[in-house]
């Protein structure tokens, strides 16, 4: 027996669900037969992968190491096979985003718009790379975002088009004193500390430490987290956080407007002009554009922003 792409990604599956039995509903096949699958590819590494008890399958010290070489090489085989097929002529569109929620909006309208192509969704932790991804087009489109004073340029044979700019707002614990105020001044919260980003990007460290700086204080960044642990910190009164206007909210969270709106950014959208997307870019932006306002009606604090402020132009 040769090792092959699908006993990597079977192996991966029984993993990442922990059991045999979940990783076969997963893959639409059935527990026997990846079972099966299981002890050949185990007789043929020499040893097991994965210890099997009541609480499911874990994986042995081999089954670690042929998991980390695995995850590796998934992702080049998947690439090798998208770019065989754009070669073949077949259309295959690789969307960029960080976690907007604008790139759901952006699969659906292509499916919509082209609807015989394949279309893949690739998220990155910081958006500072999307752009070179789109220059070297690994990527066909992409949601990025800059800031006031620090707009983004387009590398040759890529084009942006501005979908909406968007206050940064600011979320603290309910039991904060300042969380009963319509609107927060930065000033005002001179001596909390901040929770960032694990990977954000230069643009939005910038943008922050300035308009803290004409506020009249260094931030001080308590922590840098992902979004999960920011939020239970938040609201457990450890630190203050930036949030989209757009946001839902988090429970035990106040988002609240800054006074003067001193934070901001830009939705963009990103492409390669010589791709696929470029005769429908038009169609597409008009769309997400729409899909950004119905996404906005959701949010009770943006709604009572905007009929005080109205939409927010460009700095």
């Amino acid at each position: 027996m040769e090792l092959e792409v699908r006993h990597l990604r079977a192996v991966c599956a029984i993993a990442d669900h922990g059991s045999i039995s979940k990783a076969a509903a997963a893959l639409k096949t059935s527990q026997p037969s990846l079972a099966a699958q299981l002890r050949r590819i185990e007789s043929m590494f020499g040893s097991p992968l994965f210890e099997r008890g009541r609480e499911g399958a874990s994986p042995t010290p081999l089954g670690e190491w042929v998991l980390a070489r695995s995850r590796s090489l998934l992702p080049a085989f998947e690439e090798l096979r998208r770019d065989g097929m754009r070669f073949a002529g077949r259309r295959v569109l690789r969307v960029g985003c960080m976690s907007s929620h604008l790139a759901l909006h952006i699969i659906g309208t292509l499916r919509e718009l082209l609807p015989d192509a394949e279309v893949t969704l690739r998220t990155e932790e910081a958006m500072d790379v999307l752009p070179s991804l789109l220059r070297s087009r690994r990527l066909e489109l992409a949601t990025l975002a800059d800031y006031p004073g620090l707009p983004l340029t387009p590398p040759a044979g890529v084009g942006y088009a501005p979908v909406a700019w968007e206050p940064i707002f600011v979320g603290l614990a309910e039991s904060h004193p300042l969380a009963a105020r319509r609107e927060i001044d930065l000033a005002d919260l001179a001596e909390e500390e901040w929770s960032l980003p694990v990977m954000i990007e230069v643009g939005h460290r910038e943008h922050f430490g300035e308009a803290c700086a004409r506020a009249g204080f260094v931030p001080k960044i308590g922590c840098e987290a992902t979004l999960s642990v920011a939020v239970d910190l938040i609201a457990a009164s450890r630190c203050v956080g930036m949030f989209q206007a757009t946001s839902r909210g988090y429970p035990g969270i106040a988002i609240r407007p800054l006074s003067g709106t001193p934070l901001s950014f830009r939705h963009l959208i990103g492409w390669t002009e010589a791709g696929p997307v470029d005769p429908h870019i038009a169609e597409l932006v008009a769309a997400v554009r729409r899909a950004y306002w119905t996404d906005a009606e959701k949010s009770a604090v943006y709604q009572d922003w905007l009929g005080r402020h109205g939409p927010l132009a460009q700095p």
